[in-house]
């Protein structure tokens, strides 16, 4: 059995169009009003975020989520930003989901915080 952990190496085969960096940064998908799942996200672009979570979310779903984001000039200070993404693709790995997600509604702050976070690597 695989187990999907933060740091299982992505395919080298898959649909990427823009440069992505490993990170590891806790976060939340709201799935009701007073209600969320814990997820952590595993790799980011400036197009959307890899997410590992315990749910699958069928492919073209809009998720609201939450992310505890390291500022990129000080990594000892945390950005609490939600955005919203549309799952793009999902796979199983055991008891396990990874969710390759496209931003649909970000603030351009936060989308400018990822970008340094890319360029960084």
């Amino acid at each position: 059995m695989t187990v999907v952990t933060d740091s299982t190496p992505q395919q080298a085969a898959d649909a990427r169009q823009t440069p992505r960096v490993n990170v590891s940064w806790a976060a939340r998908v709201v799935t009701g009003p007073q209600s969320y799942l814990e997820a952590r996200v595993i790799n980011v672009s400036a197009d959307g975020l890899g997410l590992v979570c315990e749910r699958a979310f069928p492919d073209g779903v809009m998720l609201q989520v939450l992310i505890a984001m390291p500022d990129p000039a000080d990594r000892s200070k945390y950005h609490y930003p939600g955005l919203h993404a549309k799952v793009m693709f999902h796979v199983a790995k055991g008891g396990k989901f990874r969710l390759g997600t496209r931003f649909a509604k970000i603030d351009q702050p936060v989308k400018d915080m990822i970008e340094q976070w890319v360029k960084k690597g």
